[in-house]
């Protein structure tokens, strides 16, 4: 597994227990994308040498992008690798910069927020419905993903308050 490089948006040293657990989910995303690639491929041969789909194999490599997609934010907001854009924020003073960082922080901690309230009312009527092709509950899919936004917003409680702090490593 690659080094993540250090930047000037992040805290200056994660917590260990964050760092493991969103390390983990890069090896799991690791997976997931390798596995993706297993069965497309399986798709491809599939259809030109038995001239037959199919659909789990879709379904699964649907999801395992989406589940990819989900437990890498955790990773790359704890190391202040998400999108962020700082030309402006940077040649600011240090006062008016701080309050950007805040709201920044503060803007991820209410999306992954209103994500999981929005993910929960979903869930209250659909957990138990099944996906098309497998055929298991949407709480086993979608699960992992609220773990995930759970994870996000005590990465961002993290940060806002290393941000009060001044544990930030920029000037």
């Amino acid at each position: 597994m690659a080094d993540i490089p250090p930047d000037t948006q992040s805290p200056s040293t994660p917590p260990r227990v964050l760092d493991l657990v969103t390390r983990g989910l890069l090896a799991v995303s690791t997976g997931l994308l390798l596995l993706i690639i297993v069965l497309i491929v399986a798709q491809i041969a599939a259809r030109n040498f038995w001239n037959m789909g199919l659909p789990r194999a879709e379904e699964i490599s649907r999801y395992c992008g989406v589940l990819a997609v989900y437990f890498t934010a955790p990773l790359l907001a704890l190391h202040g690798q998400h999108v962020a854009v700082d030309v402006f924020t940077a040649m600011m003073p240090r006062l008016p910069r701080l309050a950007c960082n805040l709201l920044a922080e503060t803007s991820v901690l209410a999306f992954a927020a209103l994500t999981l309230w929005g993910g929960w009312l979903y869930l209250e009527r659909a957990w138990k419905f099944k996906t098309p092709a497998l055929g298991i509950r949407n709480i086993w899919l979608y699960g992992p993903i609220m773990a995930s936004l759970l994870l996000l917003c005590a990465i961002a409680l993290w940060r806002i308050v290393a941000t009060f702090k001044g544990d930030r490593t920029t000037p």
